[in-house]
């Protein structure tokens, strides 16, 4: 969509929260709205070629009298059935797009801006796309009293209409703005938000569809090197090569001790046939020892010679725009970063308790990864050759502060990470990780040992999404499934937990640490919905285990670096948010743990048994917090706590960051959860064992 001469604008919003409406308002002040429920409509119109496969595909029963498509029963049907919706939902994208392109590429130059008002952009991973996403939200309450009104639906099915689609905390993570559309006046807001896009569309828009970067092999010379990977046969060749920049900086006490900068530049070559792979890795390679690699693992081949057509170039845009490169930033910046957090963390410990700090220990990292991937795959209608790149940043400050009384040492730890240059380093946001850090330390220090026992626990959004990621999350990925180490094998399309639970895996959230524009075999991103209202969906996939899965690749294939095979692997793992205030939640547990910062932990994918450490937990009596407790564990089965969910809360916004190993690789992710309420778990403590309420 990028090219158009005039703004982009995604406007989404869930049903009846007053989309439409906002999209009025906008072309009343000159927009051009393109609605996609039209599109939607004249993809099917009486004679189409989309309505006679959505009759293939759902029968003569979703024609109303006059012949024409009666989305009234078809709709009933596929809000009701998930796997009915995305049925549909092949059918209708694919000439969405086609009929989208068209109307864009229509439009004059001096339009003001296009508004793409489509419902399902989060859903489909598509929110990175534009100049600016908006979001529009109401109030539950309203939103259901609005499809009553408006189309007659029962409670019940109107609910059933909102569960189908992302919850607002999800979009709004998403969002560049949530418009709220509960009665209030929006002139204004959206005078400052269609000023504010006007005036920067054009740098976003190049921050977000960067140009292509110099790379160190021609097209021609990946085709060579693919055609020399394929003379003998294969189903499947690929050249990915990495250039990537690091600094790392360590101050402990006041003393710079590590100052490392590194630059590595490699790249790999994989030929698939069959269940056969061949792997060759290359530092620093010339293209004619990429084209000698490439016979060499051709050889034991028995196979033709495949005739590849052209490299297609594909270009997908980054979640994760970058305004200050920090590859650009000198050294002595860096370097005033750490002496400022440490600094600070040494200020704020001496308000808080004065002479209780022993020890602070600050790090930051940076991390400039530039890939290029070139691929040849042969399908039903013969090869598909294509070559793509991405261009990631992470940048990272760590706090980890020692506090003591004389009695005992307690620690306190944060860190500070995006997909994002040196400006995240904000005043703000660096002051908040470290006073966290300093809290957490001090804090401890009063804490009492953690009971013993089986109790209800409220694990707070606060706490991030570990349990998720470790005990849930791996069990999830594709490769374990098909090895059968893994809780949830062959287990699609089954019940699996409770009743609202919906786990989901995005690598397009703007800006978290587990986003790119593509993932480590040239395919896009995505959001992959892995367990749905309590229904196991599907799994993360790489390109190997899709092909043995017969499904489609996600996005997951995921490696270290140049040096490593891909393997399914999770990018920005989270439960989805419920309806319920969080304080509810907690005011209504009469005895047990809240859990608001989790530490590490292990876990058992074959059983989804796991033990992880509280590192700031409070022992609840009647909704009310009586004291923090220190040297807690948690340990249960992740599948069976998900099966017991019966309470989710609606805040979902805080995301724990990481390095996730797996077969002696780590990737970066991030994970979170709302606060949710266990009804049962193990709870380990050094206190006297207090009897069990379960």
């Amino acid at each position: 969509m990028h090219p158009s001469p005039f703004p982009l604008l995604g406007l989404s919003g869930g049903i009846a929260a007053g989309k439409s409406f906002v999209a009025a308002q906008l072309a009343a002040r000159g927009w051009t709205i393109i609605d996609a429920d039209a599109l939607a409509r004249e993809a099917v119109a009486p004679g189409s070629a989309g309505l006679a496969e959505v009759v293939q595909a759902f029968g003569p029963g979703v024609l109303g009298p006059e012949g024409g498509l009666d989305r009234g029963r078809l709709g009933a049907r596929v809000f009701a059935d998930a796997a009915a919706r995305h049925r549909l939902n092949a059918i209708l994208h694919p000439r969405i797009e086609t009929l989208l392109a068209a109307r864009l590429a229509a439009l004059p130059s001096g339009t003001r801006g296009a508004v793409l008002d489509a419902a399902l952009w989060v859903e489909r991973g598509r929110a990175h796309h534009f100049d600016a996403f908006w979001t529009v939200d109401a109030p539950e309450d309203l939103r259901l009293a609005r499809l009553a009104a408006r189309d007659g639906l029962e409670p019940e099915a109107a609910h059933a209409r909102l569960r189908a689609q992302a919850s607002a905390p999800e979009r709004a993570l998403h969002a560049d703005r949530v418009i709220l559309n509960d009665g209030r006046d929006l002139s204004g807001i959206l005078t400052e938000a269609e000023t504010t896009l006007l005036a920067d569309w054009r740098v976003r828009r190049a921050r977000t569809w960067r140009a292509p970067m110099p790379a160190s092999f021609t097209p021609d010379q990946l085709h060579a090197v693919l055609t020399a990977l394929l003379t003998r046969g294969g189903d499947y060749g690929e050249v990915f090569v990495e250039r990537r920049r690091a600094h790392a900086l360590g101050m402990d006490d006041g003393r710079m001790e590590d100052v490392l900068a590194s630059e590595t530049f490699g790249a790999s070559l994989r030929l698939m046939e069959g269940e056969t792979t061949r792997f060759a890795d290359l530092i620093a390679p010339t293209f004619d020892e990429l084209l000698e690699a490439a016979h060499t693992l051709a050889a034991p081949g028995t196979g033709t010679p495949a005739e590849l057509p052209a490299l297609v170039t594909e270009s997908f845009p980054t979640p994760s725009p970058v305004t200050v490169d920090p590859a650009d930033v000198p050294l002595p910046e860096k370097v005033a970063l750490v002496r400022r957090a440490e600094g600070l963390a040494r200020e704020h410990a001496e308000v808080l308790r004065p002479g209780a700090l022993k020890q602070v220990s600050a790090g930051y990292g940076d991390s400039t990864q530039r890939v290029w991937i070139a691929s040849a795959e042969r399908d039903g209608n013969g090869w598909v050759a294509r070559a793509t790149e991405d261009h990631r940043t992470q940048g990272v400050l760590r706090l980890n502060v020692t506090a003591g009384d004389g009695q005992q040492l307690q620690t306190g730890y944060q860190a500070l990470g995006e997909t994002r240059g040196f400006e995240l380093f904000t005043e703000e946001a660096v002051a908040r990780t470290v006073k966290e850090a300093v809290r957490l330390a001090v804090q401890a220090l009063d804490a009492q040992p953690a009971p013993a026992g089986t109790f209800p626990v409220v694990l707070s959004s606060s706490a991030g999404g570990t349990m998720i990621h470790e005990a849930c999350g791996h069990g999830l990925e594709a490769d374990l499934a098909l090895a059968g180490m893994s809780a949830f094998a062959g287990k699609l399309g089954e019940k699996v937990a409770a009743d609202g639970v919906t786990i989901i895996d995005d690598g397009t959230l703007p800006h978290k640490r587990g986003s790119q524009a593509i993932d480590d075999e040239g395919n896009p991103v995505s959001r992959v919905v892995l367990i749905e209202n309590g229904i196991l969906k599907a799994y993360l996939q790489s390109r190997k285990t899709a092909r043995k899965m017969d499904v489609e690749p996600t996005g997951n294939g995921r490696r270290e670096s140049y040096r490593h095979l891909p393997i399914p692997r999770m990018r920005n793992t989270f439960l989805a948010a419920g309806s319920e205030a969080p304080e509810a939640i907690l005011k209504d547990l009469d005895r047990g743990l809240l859990v608001t910062h989790m530490g590490g932990g292990q876990v058992d994918t074959v059983t989804g048994n796991f033990v992880f450490q509280v590192t700031e937990g409070y022992w609840v009596e009647q909704g009310e917090r009586m004291y923090p407790v220190k040297n807690a564990t948690l340990s249960g089965c992740g599948p069976e706590v998900l099966k017991q969910l019966t309470r989710i809360g609606s805040d979902l916004h805080h995301f724990d960051i990481g390095t996730c190993g797996k077969d002696g690789q780590g990737v970066p992710v991030s994970d979170a959860l709302p606060t949710i309420l266990c009804p049962a778990l193990v709870v380990g403590g050094t206190a006297e064992p207090l009897p069990s309420v379960i």
